[in-house]
């Protein structure tokens, strides 16, 4: 892999872990026998920053950002579908 690749992989991987953290970390709040999730050091970008900006933005952007330093599948069209209606497989 060349080193954007690897740059990018690392800076998805990251992101997935602390939002998957945070996540948990919330849904804990309804479970109070739970244990805390573990928290590595040196994440605090990630927990103060990138975490509660995520969560704040909408969807669109999100997807904009992704789109744009080509973090998503390519090569692909998704199903069209409305806003909040469920996936049903494609009809043959």
């Amino acid at each position: 892999m060349s080193g954007l690749a690897d740059l990018k992989l690392r800076l998805r991987e990251q992101a997935e872990h602390h939002l998957l953290i945070d996540s948990t970390r919330r849904l804990r709040r309804g479970a109070p026998s739970t244990v805390d999730p573990y928290r590595g050091s040196g994440d605090r970008f990630w927990r103060l920053v990138f975490v509660p900006l995520y969560r704040r933005l909408p969807w669109g952007v999100k997807r904009r950002a992704m789109t744009a330093t080509r973090m998503t599948a390519q090569g692909w069209t998704p199903p069209a579908r409305k806003p909040g209606e469920p996936w049903r497989p494609p009809s043959r």
